[in-house]
């Protein structure tokens, strides 16, 4: 009889447990096309290997350079195997150049917790979680708390595209960087399935 009270209360706790929606941390493995001649924006698994931008050039075929964009000194830095060695960020979008066109696979999980923090006046480079439920750009709009635009770079056209409630409403891509603009400093834990 104990045996049987105990596996009641046992099944309700995995009931209750069961209704609540738990974070994914799920593994990743992506394939990302990378353009020569054009600045690709690349989005990192929030939790991966790389530590630095010399750890990140070694292990994209072919590449050239890599840049961030720092909201501290409203400057990009660069690291061609030369320059600023800059760390790699959770949650930060980079710029990768490519002496040939290719592809490279990229490996690591997601942070469900993490939160991005988003600098007002500042273009904030951001990576979007691979497992991300914005499907497009409206959608991430709404998403994104005192967002004031959303903007991608698309290599097809070598343009920017930019939504700001209106505009472009291009695909969110994994493996793509998003430019995020907002009107007040705060920050962003990115919806995820």
């Amino acid at each position: 009889m104990r045996n049987k009270a105990l596996l009641l209360i046992v099944a309700a706790l995995l009931l209750a447990v069961g209704t609540v929606t738990a974070g994914s941390n799920m593994g990743f493995k992506i394939t990302i096309p990378l353009i020569a001649g054009y600045a690709n924006y690349v989005s990192l698994p929030y939790r991966n290997s790389y530590t630095n931008a010399a750890s990140l050039l070694a292990d994209v075929p072919n590449a050239s350079s890599v840049q961030r964009w720092d909201n501290a000194t409203g400057t990009f830095q660069s690291y061609t195997g030369r320059g600023t060695n800059f760390p790699v960020i959770e949650g930060e979008g980079y710029i990768i150049n490519v002496n040939t066109s290719g592809t490279w696979v990229v490996v690591g999980s997601d942070d469900p917790s993490f939160a991005v923090p988003l600098i007002a006046g500042y273009a904030n480079y951001v990576s979007i979680p691979y497992n991300t439920t914005a499907t497009n750009a409206t959608t991430l709009f709404a998403q994104v708390p005192n967002v004031s635009s959303v903007q991608r770079w698309d290599n097809p056209t070598g343009t920017f595209q930019s939504y700001t409630g209106r505009g472009t409403n291009f695909p969110v891509t994994p493996g793509e960087s998003i430019i995020v603009n907002v009107n007040t400093t705060c920050t962003w834990i990115p919806p995820h399935y």
